[in-house]
């Protein structure tokens, strides 16, 4: 008996009674019946896809569902941020623990975890691409809280370089995958302002791991920045479990295996294009595709490019603080105090946001479509905020100047809110532009963002105490006054760049078919 294009066959009984017209129909309802109940619906003659008004497709979940996995994401992304700028407070004292030098504590505390993140930039993306995103949250959290552990028990450099590099790896889930969870999770209105706090929560952390790191060192030593970080992620792993799945293709595979299981094989397939058939095809994946993308990409290498400069600048001020405040008479603990003034110019950027509802409601209330170019808006005004912070801070500190160092305060107050606003635009215009795959598209920004953060501080302490504050600082000014320029090429060519992007408009398809905006 030949089988119905798109559903199942079943064993029929030649003998039967029950061998009627109406028996391929009830298999039918049979089908959609249980389809239905699981989410799924027919998507053409062959195919099976999500049912996205159902209560289970992750964008449907309820506020206090969204709520709790989210929170629980961006503690994750905020502390693994502390503890991965506390590097050069520990080297500071453990370079006397070990008779080591001070490049050689900073390589292992700081440019290793950048090592490691880079490394996991690249890999962990399309791992959870591929395998989900709940399983990669839970081996983030174990093995940060390993890694951790390793850092302060291993009596030994070896602790060090091993355990920062392992936690390092460890952190890209939350630093890159979570802005595929928000993409999951909500639309453009929501997420909006959900992209702008995980960016918040990163810079926050960054800008409280050196007080966080100094504090923690001078009151009982070195080692318990790690044991307590080892301690609080072991927590957050617990918190974790019951976190739900919310990658839509991962769940459309799971939920139509449970379908064949309950009906039987059907002359159907689900378009799934994560799916990893071989060992091959799996490195190709984690990659290949990154790899590809920050070469023939023209808006990921530029993205990359910004973010990384504007990234590793704060991670710069956790040695050049050190020089600049130490000539104001500040103690070597209270060097790390003046972060705080980065916290209001990062909390400001939030003004901006308004702007982007703005111009949100406006597209809509003319029925047009929302462009990812929308958001170079923040961009426009960070990147002059930018020069113009650091050329204040540069002026307003010794030698030259002498002025009181509260002065230096208001340039620090605009670098912050320039870093903040180069990660939420250039990363929201990264993820509307690349939809679905927003993770892989991050990747290649991943990687040179780690790098930035591990090699920065490096050559940041001899370069300010070597030059001198005022002239290390113009230059990095003057590379920031350069960057002014980028906002008009993403404005003015922006969008044919993107629409020239084969994968680019791969993304945008695959994101269509399975829930998109």
């Amino acid at each position: 008996m030949t089988a119905l294009s798109g559903y199942p066959t079943y064993p029929v009984n030649c003998n039967s009674s029950d061998m009627d017209d109406n028996r391929p129909q009830k298999e039918h309802a049979d089908l959609d019946h249980e389809a239905s109940r699981r989410g799924l619906r027919k998507t053409g003659s062959n195919t099976m896809g999500w049912d996205t008004d159902h209560h289970d497709f992750p964008r449907n979940w309820s506020a206090q569902r969204k709520s709790y996995d989210g929170c629980l994401m961006l503690f994750l992304e905020f502390y693994t941020a502390v503890i991965s700028s506390t590097g050069p407070s520990a080297a500071e004292e453990a370079m006397s623990e070990y008779a080591m030098s001070r490049v050689v504590m900073l390589t292992g505390f700081q440019f290793m975890y950048g090592i490691g993140q880079a490394f996991g930039a690249l890999i962990m993306p399309p791992i959870s691409e591929a395998l989900g995103r709940r399983q990669s949250y839970l081996v983030s959290a174990s093995t940060f809280s390993i890694a951790c552990l390793i850092t302060g028990v291993v009596p030994s450099p070896a602790g060090v370089f091993i355990g920062r590099f392992t936690a390092g790896y460890a952190s890209a889930v939350p630093a890159i995958v979570l802005a595929g969870s928000i993409e999951d999770l909500y639309t453009k209105r929501p997420r909006l302002w959900f992209l702008w706090i995980w960016n918040c929560s990163t810079m926050l952390g960054i800008a409280i791991g050196p007080i966080y790191g100094s504090y923690l060192v001078d009151a009982i030593g070195w080692r318990w920045v790690y044991y307590t970080a080892a301690i609080t992620t072991a927590v957050v792993f617990l918190l974790l479990i019951p976190v739900r799945e919310s990658r839509p293709t991962t769940l459309l595979a799971r939920r139509f295996d449970n379908l064949q299981s309950k009906v039987g094989e059907v002359d159907l397939d689900i378009p799934n294009p994560d799916k990893i058939k071989s060992t091959e095809e799996f490195f190709k994946v984690v990659l290949v595709r990154p790899a590809k993308l920050g070469v023939k990409e023209p808006i990921i290498i530029l993205v990359a490019t910004l973010s990384a400069s504007s990234w590793g600048m704060v991670y710069l001020f956790t040695e050049s603080f050190t020089v600049v405040y130490g000539d104001f008479g500040f103690s070597s603990r209270a060097t790390s105090l003046p972060f705080v003034a980065l916290m209001p110019g990062i909390m400001m950027s939030g003004l901006v946001r308004f702007w982007d509802r703005h111009k949100l409601n406006a597209r809509q209330n003319a029925n047009q479509t929302p462009e990812p170019e929308d958001k170079i808006g923040g961009f426009a005004i960070a990147a002059p905020a930018l020069a113009a912070g650091l050329w204040i801070f540069g002026w307003t500190v010794p030698p030259i100047v002498h002025v009181h160092w509260i002065a230096s305060m208001f340039g620090l107050v605009l670098v912050g809110f320039a870093a903040t606003e180069f990660s939420y635009t250039l990363s929201g215009y990264t993820a509307d532009s690349y939809t679905i795959y927003a993770s892989s598209g991050m990747a290649v920004t991943g990687v040179l963002r780690a790098l930035a953060q591990g090699c920065l501080p490096l050559f940041a302490y001899p370069m300010y105490s070597g030059l001198g504050s005022n002239v290390a600082t113009s230059i990095i000014a003057a590379v920031a006054t350069v960057f002014c320029i980028t906002p008009y090429i993403f404005l003015k060519h922006g969008k044919r760049l993107r629409e020239k992007s084969r994968f680019a408009r791969y993304s945008a398809k695959v994101n269509e078919e399975h829930g998109a905006d």
